[in-house]
């Protein structure tokens, strides 16, 4: 990666271009127009396969797929339950569960809620796409927080879209907590909202690449403004989004001022992670119903100005076009593959063991398909 600090912290590679996944500290990336690549289109739910709102269909292992090699890559990944270790390893094809295991530590299983971490950003993009599309929200328009409300503001200029795509200018130090940093500090404070609000711009909105989860949990207190925010934020998230795709539990955590921490909080199952992976798979329809507004999946994941690798929540893969991933530190990865009608989930307690998991796997399909 040709990042303009050579000093900066290294970024933790969990793929080989598109899972940039733990970010510790990314410096700024110069402006460059992103690749042209060929979209995937997505394939629709086949005929007589039934949604998951309630139960996954189970389906059977495709005929040309190498399944050893996965079983391989998956039992070394285990790591026999040991602390550092992938827990759970889910793929969806066809929309039908076709394969799924848990480590044998006794705190994996397929229902047992596990950390999303960044995953949840892909989540609150999510959110964004339902106000968007009943709307409420447009994402060209300055971003309204009300501290960059004046004309004279320099950051006046920021967009929604410039903070889906982690390219607002704003100072940051993207340290982990708890180590002392912007994230530790936001995550301290009684409003983490106002806290990233209250940041001076360090570059021009929309010309540095710099991830940033205070632009996440803006864009989760821009969501409270419109929705409400606590309970009633919790209430709108279930009804327009995880009640539709059976997603029954998830723990989300607030600031006492009401305000979801969107860049890292959305607990939940390895099953009802591939579930908000199917909706992206299939472009943001769920049995008939546009939960997420036409477009707004191929936006999410079209590469960004500031950076090829990053779409609009969601990490994107310059070396499978189409692919794209949903991540989280330590391993916690949705994978949505359109040329393959595939869906893959693993969380991990470490991103190294996570990675040859879902290379195998992406590389078994693309094998079977000669794609």
């Amino acid at each position: 990666m040709n990042m303009k600090n050579p000093d900066r912290i290294s970024a933790v590679l969990i793929s080989r271009a598109a899972l940039v996944v733990v970010i510790l500290i990314v410096f700024g990336r110069a402006a460059a127009a992103p690749p042209t690549q060929t979209p995937t289109e997505f394939p629709p739910q086949p005929d007589g396969v039934p949604f998951p709102t309630e139960e996954w269909p189970e389906g059977e292992w495709p005929e040309g797929v190498d399944r050893a090699a996965i079983d391989v890559a998956v039992d070394v990944a285990f790591a026999e339950g040991a602390p550092l270790r992938v827990r759970a390893v889910v793929i969806i094809h066809g929309g039908k569960l076709i394969y799924e295991r848990y480590s044998t530590d006794e705190d994996d299983g397929p229902f047992k809620i596990m950390p999303s971490y960044s995953i949840a950003k892909s989540f609150t993009s999510a959110l964004v796409g339902i106000l968007v599309r009943d709307g409420r929200l447009d994402v060209d328009a300055p971003a309204p927080v009300p501290a960059w409300s004046g004309e004279d503001d320099p950051r006046h200029a920021i967009t929604l879209d410039d903070l889906l795509r982690m390219s607002s200018g704003l100072e940051w130090n993207e340290a982990p907590y708890p180590e002392p940093g912007d994230m530790t500090d936001m995550i301290r404070s009684e409003d983490a909202a106002a806290y990233v609000a209250a940041k001076e711009l360090a570059h021009p909105p929309g010309t540095e690449f710099y991830y940033n989860s205070g632009n996440t949990v803006l864009i989760a207190r821009i969501l409270a403004d419109v929705v409400g925010e606590g309970r009633t934020f919790r209430g709108f998230m279930y009804t327009e989004l995880l009640d539709k795709i059976g997603i029954n539990r998830m723990d989300l955590m607030f600031d006492p001022a009401g305000t979801w921490f969107g860049s890292f909080s959305a607990d939940t199952t390895a099953r009802s992670f591939a579930k908000f992976g199917l909706l992206y798979l299939r472009d943001g329809v769920w049995d008939g119903e546009h939960i997420l507004p036409e477009g707004w999946v191929e936006y999410s994941r079209t590469p960004s100005a500031t950076n090829p690798e990053y779409g609009a929540g969601w990490w994107l893969d310059l070396e499978r076009p189409g692919v794209f991933y949903a991540v989280g530190v330590r391993g916690q990865v949705i994978t949505v593959d359109p040329a393959h009608d595939l869906v893959l989930v693993h969380l991990a307690t470490d991103s190294a063991l996570a990675l040859p998991v879902s290379e195998a796997i992406l590389d078994a399909f693309a094998a079977q398909s000669g794609t």
